[in-house]
């Protein structure tokens, strides 16, 4: 509801140029306008008569309703599917110069009126429906998910466990096809950024009003080749290590040995 003040009588002299009233009550409207709530809007009089030799105006404040985020946007009814916005025949809420001059355009959506509510309420509301049956299908499949204890997935990566290629939204909806047989939309999962490093990583999914988390666990790929110079370097390790002992027990028997026969002969000659 718009609350309207007194008039405020105000004075000017002779020499005044009325004009500038006119634009300083412009500009006053222009601004009020431009801020976050146009609460204010000035209404501008000129009296014809004179006062106390002078012209006279009159001021009146009108306050206008605050402005909410209701009434700062507009329904609309998509007529196809759209990954920012919603599903097929879903009501959503745009801003105005989205819709006038991107959505209605295209044919993306239509003004969500009385007559186009009606006119798709039974399209709307079989959308409705679907859209039940697949929230219900996909909490099936995030329990099987939890059950497995995440999903698994395997990359390239060098010794700081720092992966080649990193892990996006598409590779994790391809592991749970190929292990789940179930196709999700990539842009449910919401990912900050790429996974880049080996190990488990927590990941939000949303579709409306159900909100799950899963568990992506990222290994190393081992690679056979590495694996096997590897352990021939430790093999080979091993066998100098065995070496360097059979060596040091052939000189400790030597020395032993040689010992051995010097005392022999001092027995001999002091015999």
């Amino acid at each position: 509801m718009q609350a309207y003040s007194p008039f405020l009588l105000c004075t000017i002299p002779p020499t005044f140029d009325i004009s500038l009233c006119i634009h300083l009550s412009l500009f006053l409207n222009y601004f009020s306008g431009k801020t976050s709530e146009r609460n204010f809007k000035i209404r501008l009089l000129l009296g014809t008569g004179s006062l106390y030799r002078g012209r006279f105006i009159f001021l009146q404040v009108i306050r206008m309703p605050k402005r909410s985020a209701t009434n700062r946007t507009i329904e609309v009814i998509l007529l196809q599917s759209d990954k920012y916005l919603g599903e097929k025949y879903e009501i959503v809420r745009v801003k105005p110069i989205f819709a006038r001059n991107v959505l209605l355009p295209k044919g993306i959506a239509i003004f969500a009126d009385k007559a186009a509510k009606n006119n798709y309420k039974q399209k709307m509301e079989a959308a409705a429906v679907t859209r039940a049956k697949k929230a219900s299908s996909l909490e099936d499949l995030f329990s099987k998910i939890a059950e497995d204890e995440g999903i698994e997935i395997i990359r390239k990566a060098n010794e700081e466990n720092t992966l080649y290629a990193k892990v996006d939204e598409h590779d994790i909806v391809g592991k749970i096809k190929e292990i789940y047989q179930v196709e999700v939309e990539p842009h449910l999962f919401k990912l900050k950024k790429k996974l880049s490093e080996v190990g488990n990583h927590v990941v939000t999914f949303y579709y409306n009003d159900l909100k799950r988390e899963i568990l992506v666990k990222i290994k190393a790929e081992v690679n056979e080749k590495a694996a096997k110079a590897k352990e021939k370097a430790e093999e080979v390790e091993e066998k100098a290590e065995k070496t360097k002992e059979e060596l040091k027990a052939e000189r400790d028997a030597q020395k032993a040995a040689d010992k051995a026969e010097k005392i022999a002969k001092l027995k001999e000659k002091y015999k």
